[in-house]
């Protein structure tokens, strides 16, 4: 019987996989092999049980040079799989090695084990443009292909069903599909990295970023994969690009063989195939240009530095290729002054064209031709020169280098093919250049200075050619060499043609320029400054650099201090300080450069030019960070209780020695970007001289701009992981723009609170054993046209002359669509601008504390839109939402959900709570759709959600945060409330989370409301057969702590207004309306009610038009209004109506069975503040009818007062009453020992309460 595979352990695994993979054709070092005892692991991710993924760093032996990065992914298996795994054509070993006879460790790529892994892990880290192609990667992991052509990387075919095999024959019986993904997906491609960088590969940056840009002449990628790597040297992990998959291109032909079969069959000139050729040839052109344009659309462009820097470096370059290549020396004795004069000419340009990115290895083998049906190009493998560096590779360069790169690709065309007429190569490369014209037209001077650029740089890819041959194939470098015979022995581009014009682009070099005059008085070397690679420059001068930090601002050197600064397009900049005024020099890209003498960073400012103006500006990179270390890891633990004090935007002013220096510092948390800048109508929206600086693995990004001032809009720019910019507002602005208007607005707080009083006294009551009335208000449309401060003005007297003790605002906080009524939000720190500053929400906030009025806030953790610029998607990842769609998304409200289980996310929103609590003295938050966080499976369909680890529905992450939510937000603010809005019948909503609930103070009792709301809709002659909907609230009244809502809920979406609700004639429908009031009163709980509805608007709420103030000119309305005023003084007066909302104490029923009179009687209870015992008696009658003589069971004896009677006719009632006092007799009643006879009115309700000395 066969053991079960085991991992060796790790040295044994290290030295098998090494002395395996040297023998592999992609191993990336010739000759010596470092023995495995000085090799490292640097990331080892186990994708599932039996799969790893590797990587290898392998030291080269040259000193100070960086390791190779080797790419290994293993599955464990058995000595069988290699035999079946390995592919037709394929060496012995390609698949992998057999440790013993049990064990085998088969190469990733050729294990279907491993891609169904890959899959898995793109799919949850949201790497992919086809979700679809995800899954059929997983469905024909079975059906792969490894690719037996490729010397540097591993690519696997993943045909459809029923394509051809990799080789173009037809398999002996065509697969099935194995699910529909599978069937609905064409052929696709893997390509799996052998050699990793870290950073962005443009393998896989490129043609993700061409693909969105819509450009369909790549082969359409649909995922990719990273590593994160822990590198030599460093403890800083970094990402590489590892893997990537895109569809594949059927039945094309590749570029390079067509041209090299045209070469040799090509019949003369004006041959049908010459004539074909420079068809291709200049189609071929007119796609690259294409795939210019898209790529600066993509990914954009920038200036293009000057041409002496170009040239200085094409120069390094041939100084390269002539110490590693003798051979061309012999070949060509004066090649290094003839190359001098090429450059010499380009270096006498005055400017370049535009810079953006480029293909980097441009030739015809990386094109493919479609089939005769299709007839078009693609365009493959956006790697770049194998021989650079990455970060080369991903710099921003000259497009006609690509073009330079095919005029070279032709040149081995004709050589390979065998092209007997020269004419033939002329004609072609002429073709090409004149297609690419079509598309990006250039004529007089720009086509005499792209001839001279071209020129350059076809003779820079020529000699680098030799040194590749040299290295690889020896026997090739005749082929190099002559294509640089050709380019220096050309004649001049500005000589006309036979027909007298200039042909500014054509195949021929610039001019000999006149030699410059030279003097030989010696020039003093100015000190160096301290080093700094060219691409770290030009990252640095882009904004692209994680660290700016590093390279710009003092740094201590050798020679003195180093002073860096990005200014593009400055005519002169010079650093200032104390002793004088330095002038600095242009470095590359925007980038100036001064060396100042001493060994101490100075105090300093920059006088920066342009034209006939110079500023004196301040340096932001000479600050500190404005996040302390303990900042950052409490970001990371998920438990930094004043958030908004550290992230987002905050004006603050340091001293210095050159004066007092006020700016805004800025920090925002995006973990995944490859770069954040900042960008805002101080430096008119271009964020290059603005990056900000990566802290690590907190991932907050940093920087203080001095300068700007309350009142700055900004935005933060991000870079994605496909290299993609992005603007986004600042999920931490504590102010807006108005909406439609989306950026962030720099703030500070001035305003002065009033309301001391309020919150001492507040820290030291309990508000859930006290008055609660609160009246729920939409700011926009109580009063349209007030702000914050006129509503103040405005509503204040208006909620004190109707008694409530508290308003409930919808929310506040910042949202772009106004039809959301503010539940949609993308500022969760900022009051919507639509009505004033946060000063001004505080003014109106401390105005109702002065009156003696809370304010509750309604909070909407739940969920938030997916618009593009604010929180979705925010660093490129799914980083605020959860990642998993069955959990991320809300089929409804087609919005994202909170991944409520990331420190981070949970950090945020548990922050949020306490800012409006504290910022904003805040009395209580209403928590929005608290069901919908509770469980998995609220509103979807039994295939759209997955059980929790214990296979249960409930939501365990999002139960926790609102748990910590609650807990978090009493003790920090004592005196607060914290309200749920859960509709379900979840326990222990109000239990304390110490006894396992979720914390909260309060409940929204939405079973009473639709109960009672389903009640009042009857006809009075109806409703006794109804009655027990009314009753049953008082079942499970006292196993939650309840808040009694009639809410904005139920007037709106064709539900109409409360009043619409109520049967009968006017009369009716307003008497209803006050008996439902006084039931609702008197309920145990507190009660809550939405505006318009105290006086009874007929029409239902609209949030684009104010209330029907109007309505109260009638005197029926005006009567309702008065009835709440006097239920709301008579509510806060009485104790018993709410100081036992919660217990059995303060609840007894007279009769709950009397229906068929439609009418409620009960007692309520309770002490107050003081100890005094108060007493309440409430006899509803929901009949249509009066009761003469209804008697009523009361505790005792004696006289009792009538407080309330909504029949009263200064309610607009109908004057049935009592005379405002009855005498009870000792009648036993109702299992009470006294009673009394009561006259009660038509839908009306009677408070009665024992008279009083």
């Amino acid at each position: 019987m066969s053991q079960t595979p085991q991992w060796p352990a790790a040295d044994t695994l290290l030295a098998a996989v090494l002395s395996w993979a040297r023998e592999r054709r992609w191993f990336p070092l010739k000759g010596a092999v470092p023995e495995s005892t000085a090799c490292t692991v640097v990331a080892d991710d186990h994708l599932a049980p039996g799969v790893r993924d590797l990587v290898i760093a392998l030291p080269t032996g040259d000193e100070g040079a960086a390791p190779v990065l080797l790419h290994v992914p293993l599955v464990l298996g058995q000595a069988a799989d290699l035999e079946r795994l390995t592919g037709p054509g394929e060496a012995e070993g390609a698949a992998g090695l057999v440790l013993d006879e049990s064990t085998a460790l088969v190469d990733g790529p050729h294990h279907p084990a491993f891609w169904r892994a890959w899959a898995a892990g793109v799919r949850e880290a949201g790497t992919t443009l086809s979700p679809t192609a995800v899954e059929a990667v997983i469905q024909r992991a079975e059906r792969l292909r490894v690719s037996t052509g490729e010397q540097s990387n591993t690519s696997v075919v993943m045909p459809a069903p029923t394509a051809p095999t990799a080789d173009g024959t037809q398999q002996d019986a065509p697969a099935q599909p194995v699910g529909e993904q599978d069937a609905a997906t064409p052929d696709l491609i893997v390509k799996l990295l052998r050699v990793l960088e870290p950073g962005r590969n443009p393998d896989v940056e490129v043609p993700v970023a061409l693909a969105r840009s819509g450009w369909d002449r790549v082969p359409a990628p649909v995922a990719w994969s990273t590593l994160m790597l822990r590198v030599p040297a460093t403890d800083t992990p970094v990402s590489a690009d590892a893997a990537v998959a895109t569809t594949f291109v059927p039945a094309a032909e590749d570029g390079f063989a067509l041209f090299c079969a045209l070469a040799g069959d090509d019949d003369g000139q004006l041959s049908p195939q010459r004539l074909r050729a420079l068809d291709l040839a200049g189609d071929l052109g007119e796609t690259t240009a294409q795939m210019h344009d898209h790529l600066a659309a993509a990914l954009g462009t920038s200036a293009p530095g000057a041409a002496a820097d170009l040239a200085h470096a094409l120069r390094a370059r041939a100084t390269w290729a002539t110490q590693e290549v003798p051979l061309l020396t012999e070949a060509i004795p004066d090649l290094p002054q003839r190359v001098e004069s090429v450059l010499a000419r380009l270096a006498a340009l005055e400017e370049l064209p535009a810079a953006s990115r480029v293909h980097g290895d441009y030739h015809l083998g990386q094109t493919l031709h479609g089939t005769e049906d299709d007839g078009r190009w693609y365009v493959l493998d956006f790697e770049g020169e194998p021989l650079r560096p990455l970060a080369e590779r991903c710099v921003h360069d000259q497009p006609l280098r690509d073009v330079a790169g095919m005029l070279r690709s032709f040149d081995y065309a004709a050589a390979v093919g065998g092209a007997t007429d020269a004419s033939w190569l002329v004609e072609v490369r002429q073709a090409f250049l004149d297609g690419y014209r079509r598309v990006r037209p250039a004529t007089g001077a720009d086509a005499q200075r792209d001839a001279t650029v071209i020129a350059a740089l076809e003779l820079d890819k020529a000699l680098y050619e030799a040194v590749y041959e040299a290295r690889q194939r020896p026997d090739w470098v005749p082929v190099p060499l002559a294509g640089i015979r050709r380019v220096l022995g050309s004649k001049s581009p500005l000589a006309p043609d036979p027909h007298g014009r200039v042909n500014g682009m054509s195949d021929v070099t610039a001019p000999e320029p006149t030699p410059a005059a030279t003097s030989t008085t010696p020039t003093p070397t100015p000190p160096s400054p301290v080093p700094v690679e060219p691409w770290v420059l030009a990252d640095i001068a882009y904004a692209r650099y994680h660290n700016p930090h590093e390279v710009l601002g003092a740094h201590l050197g050798e020679h003195g201090v180093t002073i860096r600064t990005v200014r593009h397009l400055a005519d002169a900049v010079a650093v200032v300080t104390a002793e004088g005024s330095f002038p600095a020099e242009h470095e590359q890209d925007g980038v100036w450069v001064v060396v100042l003498p001493g060994d101490a960073i100075p105090d300093y400012r920059l006088d920066v030019t342009y034209g006939n103006e110079t500023t004196r500006v301040d340096d932001p990179y000479r600050f500190l960070p404005t996040l302390g270390e303990m900042d950052t890891y409490l970001i990371s633990e998920g438990r930094h209780e004043a958030l908004w004090e550290v992230l987002g935007a905050h004006v603050k002013t340091y001293d210095s020695t050159m004066g007092p220096v006020s700016g805004t510092a800025f920090a925002v948390w995006a973990p995944n970007a490859r770069a954040v800048r900042v960008v805002g109508d101080f430096n008119y929206w271009d964020g290059t001289a603005t990056a900000m600086r990566s802290l690590g693995i907190s991932g907050v990004w940093e920087l203080f701009i001095p300068g700007v001032g309350v009142g700055a809009r900004y935005k933060f720019e991000i870079c994605f992981a496909d290299g993609s910019w992005h603007q986004k507002a600042d999920p931490m602005a504590r102010a807006t723009e108005v909406p439609p208007a989306t950026a962030s607005v720099v703030t500070d707080q001035f305003h002065e609170w009033g309301d001391q009083e309020w919150m001492e006294r507040r820290a030291t009551i309990d508000p859930h054993s006290g008055p609660m009335s609160v009246y729920e208000l939409h700011v926009g449309s109580w009063r349209q046209g007030l702000g914050y401060r006129g509503l103040a003005d405005e509503l204040v007297p208006y909620l004190k002359e109707t008694g409530f003790t508290h308003v409930e605002f919808l929310p506040v906080a910042e949202h772009p669509f106004g039809g959301s009524w503010g539940y949609q939000v993308t500022g969760y720190y900022a009051p919507t601008a639509r009505f004033g500053t946060p000063d001004d929400f505080r003014y109106l906030v401390d105005q109702l504390h002065q009156a003696g009025i809370g304010v509750i806030l309604d909070w909407v953790p739940a969920h938030f839109p997916k618009d593009e610029w604010a929180l979705a998607r925010f660093d490129g990842t799914a980083l605020y939402e959860d990642p998993d769609p069955q959990r991320g998304e809300h089929p409804d409200w087609g919005t994202y959900i909170f991944n409520f289980g990331r420190n981070e996310v949970r950090n945020f929103l548990v922050a949020n709570a306490l800012y409006w609590l504290e910022e904003f003295h805040a009395d209580g938050l209403r928590v929005d759709a608290v069901a919908s966080m509770l469980y998995l499976d609220y509103s979807r369909e039994e295939h759209q959600w997955h059980p929790n680890q214990f296979g249960g529905r409930e939501n365990l992450e999002a139960i926790s945060f609102l748990q910590e939510a609650t807990a978090t937000a009493y003790r920090k603010n004592p005196g607060i409330v914290m309200v749920a809005e859960e509709s379900t019948a979840w326990p222990g909503v109000t239990t304390p989370t110490e006894y396992g609930g979720l914390g909260f103070g309060l409940k929204w009792n939405m079973g009473w409301m639709n109960d009672t709301l389903r009640y009042m809709r009857e006809e009075p002659i109806n409703r006794r057969y109804h009655h027990g909907e009314l009753t049953f609230s008082l079942v499970y009244a006292f196993s939650e702590q309840f808040t009694l809502p009639l809410s904005h809920d139920e007037v709106v979406h064709g539900k109409g207004s409360l009043l619409s609700k109520m049967p009968g004639d006017p009369w009716q429908e307003l008497a209803n309306l006050r008996a439902l009031y006084a039931y609702q009163w008197s309920h145990p709980g507190k009660q809550l009610l939405f505006m318009g509805q105290e006086f009874g608007q007929g029409s239902e709420w609209n949030a684009d038009t104010s209330l029907d103030w109007w309505i109260l000119d009638d005197p029926g309305h005006q009567g309702l209004l008065r009835l709440v005023s006097d239920l709301n003084a008579f509510y806060t007066d009485s104790p018993a109506l709410w100081a036992d909302d919660f217990s059995h104490r303060g609840f007894e029923w007279i009769e709950a069975g009397d229906g068929d009179h439609n009418v409620l009687s009960y007692l309520r209870k309770g002490v107050g503040p003081d100890g005094r015992n108060d007493l309440v008696v409430a006899v509803v009658n929901f009949a249509g009818t009066p009761h003469e003589g209804y008697r009523v069971g009361l505790p005792f004896a004696g006289g009792w007062d009538e407080v309330i009677n909504t029949d009263a006719p200064e309610y607009g009632g109908s004057g049935v009453g009592n005379l405002g006092h009855v005498e009870a007799e000792e009648l036993p009643w109702n299992g009470r020992p006294a009673s009394v006879r009561l006259r009660v009115p038509p839908l009306g309700a009677v408070f009665l309460r024992p008279s009083r000395d």
